[in-house]
């Protein structure tokens, strides 16, 4: 009880600071400290993660129990996820919903069915899992198009 009590104080106090945090992470961004991706690689082991997530190119132990779907995180993407973002999904999994599935695989009602781990793991343990995380996600660009150039002739 104490551990929650800690992290949402140090949410709701992080929420108020953070806004003047102008670094590589958009403005605005909710911003812990620097966290180690190896570190958060086995916490995404040791929490249990692996249920319901696999992480683009990387093998994992076969977890003890298979969660109803498993969604794919890392790999190449259009548009990075922000720390802020990747910090939501893991603190508050019901704000938005795994995409691709049916909405009732995946949450029964507005509840997303992924495990709250806020009462279970420590703000060091969530700045290592989000660094990790961060980690394994590329940004491609996509291609250009190249639009024809017009031209338009007076034909006075």
């Amino acid at each position: 009880m104490q551990r929650t009590l800690n992290l949402l104080g140090l949410v709701a106090i992080l929420t108020v600071v953070t806004g003047c945090d102008l670094t590589s992470r958009s403005p605005g961004d909710f911003v812990l400290p620097e966290g180690d991706a190896e570190r958060g690689q086995r916490e995404f082991v040791s929490l249990g993660c692996t249920a319901c997530h696999t992480v683009k190119d990387l093998d994992f132990p076969a977890p003890d129990t298979k969660g109803p779907v498993t969604v794919v995180l890392g790999g190449g993407v259009a548009k990075a996820k922000s720390y802020g973002e990747l910090l939501s999904s893991i603190i508050n999994p019901s704000h938005r919903l795994a995409r691709g599935f049916p909405k009732d695989v995946v949450s029964r009602g507005d509840e997303s069915l992924m495990t709250v781990y806020n009462d279970v793991m420590t703000v060091t343990q969530l700045i290592d899992l989000v660094a990790f995380l961060q980690s394994e996600y590329e940004v491609i660009p996509r291609p250009g198009y190249r639009y024809p150039v017009y031209s338009y002739k007076n034909t006075d």
